[in-house]
């Protein structure tokens, strides 16, 4: 390893959460995914905001994979990569399926193993990681087994600052003072996958007040609502559940589930209050008082 790439590695840095997670958003989210993701116990909740103990943390990237909206920032670790090939070896963490899924469309496609079977974990991430791949038409990885020889380990200058950082033109525009950050936004799989979609969006029409709560919040813009029509778009979902835990009524559910991508479009109808004479948008064609006069005549009852 150069000179340089030594020194970026040097530079003291800690994991933080930032301002763009969904907690800070609204403290009616219920997303966890980094707590459940840290193998260390190293994250937990305060005042409904996630915080990150540093004398816990050993940096092995879990939180920065598991957070559905990249709003944890650090430097994720490095992956040995020879010859484009992913090498397993006994000190590295075990690779998410989310990092596997986007290793992949990187153009990594085989593993290499010194030992036989893999071990349990990583087995686990690879099975699963080839499920998808099976699910979204393309080939699975391929698993290699033996002993690289000598020559087989010499890699790239690129491959030596690391797959992840590739798109990056120079490793030290990335380095700012005492401090590197990756580039968390690699870990949104919708870039790399977008035919396909990991989530589905579902709305129950006779609830929705269209309040815009959802298409304010959603830090994946999956939704628009505009004069004439109500459109959703579940390719950029991540599953971080925003939308369902803000939306008053309850009327939208996220399920992870993986499809070709399908955009929903609903009809939004303007009609005048029958009670209070004010226009109003609604996606039900047989309102005939708005949500705010509905309401009123339910309690007065």
């Amino acid at each position: 390893m150069g000179i340089l790439s030594k020194w970026v590695e040097s530079l003291d840095y800690e994991y933080e959460i930032l301002t763009s997670c969904i907690r800070h958003r609204s403290p009616r989210s219920t997303c966890e995914e980094c707590v459940k993701g840290c193998n260390e116990n190293a994250i937990s909740i305060h005042n409904s905001k996630p915080e990150i103990d540093n004398k816990k943390c050993t940096e092995c990237g879990q939180c920065i994979s598991a957070c559905p909206v990249q709003a944890v920032a650090g430097i994720f670790p490095k992956r040995t990569i020879k010859q484009s090939q992913l090498v397993i070896t006994d000190i590295e963490h075990i690779p998410t399926v989310k990092e596997l899924l986007i290793l992949y469309k990187k153009g990594i496609h085989s593993i290499i193993s010194e030992t036989e079977p893999l071990a349990k974990p990583w087995g686990k991430s690879i099975e699963q990681a080839n499920s998808i791949l099976i699910q979204i038409e393309e080939e699975p990885f391929t698993l290699i087994f033996g002993i690289l020889k000598e020559e087989e380990w010499l890699c790239t200058r690129r491959e030596l600052f690391s797959l992840w950082k590739k798109e990056s033109k120079d490793i030290i525009k990335t380095a700012a003072p005492a401090k590197w950050r990756f580039n968390q936004e690699d870990f949104d799989l919708s870039k790399y996958y977008k035919d396909f979609q990991f989530a589905s969006i579902t709305l129950n029409i006779e609830k929705c007040t269209l309040c815009k709560a959802c298409q304010k919040l959603c830090v994946k813009k999956c939704f628009v609502i505009e004069d004439e029509q109500f459109s959703i778009s579940s390719q950029g979902c991540s599953n971080c559940h925003l939308c369902a835990d803000v939306c008053p009524e309850q009327a939208l559910s996220v399920e992870h589930q993986i499809s070709r991508k399908n955009d929903t479009y609903y009809s939004v109808y303007e009609k005048v209050c029958s009670s209070c004479q004010k226009r109003f948008q609604t996606m039900r064609k047989h309102d005939e008082q708005c949500f705010i006069c509905k309401q009123r005549d339910v309690f007065r009852k």
